[in-house]
């Protein structure tokens, strides 16, 4: 059993990983208008990660949870390490072209939307939960936007 520490740690990283990953390509790329999306998706990840964190801050463990957090070994954020959810086994330099770039980001977007959906549970808080679903439509709407530039990409528009 987690804490909300924990899974907020969780997010923390995930975002954090996520605006490694979005800068990383960012590097790479030579298109204006993904580097524009990556530039964005990058300033959002690193907003995300910071609002996790404030709220990581804010929201104090109840009693239990103390003794509960002092019982978990580290494995949540050696299971997390430098990597995100859906990003674990890939090989970036194996991908050869913008269209599987864009599928693998839009599951990593995916994957992150489903882990906040179930962090919703755990959340009783109004102000917290009101943020989370905030977060939560800014990575649907990263989904939306990675979605037509891959459209776009199909179709050389």
């Amino acid at each position: 059993m987690f804490t909300i520490d924990d899974l907020l740690e969780v997010a923390v990283k995930m975002e954090k990983n996520g605006e490694a990953v979005y800068k990383n390509a960012l590097k790479k790329s030579k298109d204006k208008t993904l580097t524009d999306l990556l530039t964005w998706m990058a300033a959002e990840e690193n907003s995300h990660g910071r609002w996790f964190l404030d709220q990581k801050g804010r929201l104090s463990l109840k009693p239990e949870e103390k003794d509960l957090k002092k019982m978990i070994p580290e494995v949540l954020q050696d299971m997390m390490g430098e990597k995100t959810l859906s990003l674990d086994d890939v090989e970036f330099d194996r991908i050869s072209s913008p269209l599987e770039l864009l599928k693998t980001f839009i599951e990593f977007e995916k994957d992150t939307i489903q882990f906040y959906e179930l962090l919703e549970m755990f959340i009783e808080e109004e102000d917290t939960l009101k943020g989370l679903k905030k977060i939560i439509r800014e990575e649907k709407t990263h989904v939306e936007r990675l979605t037509v530039m891959m459209k776009q990409t199909t179709t050389g528009l």
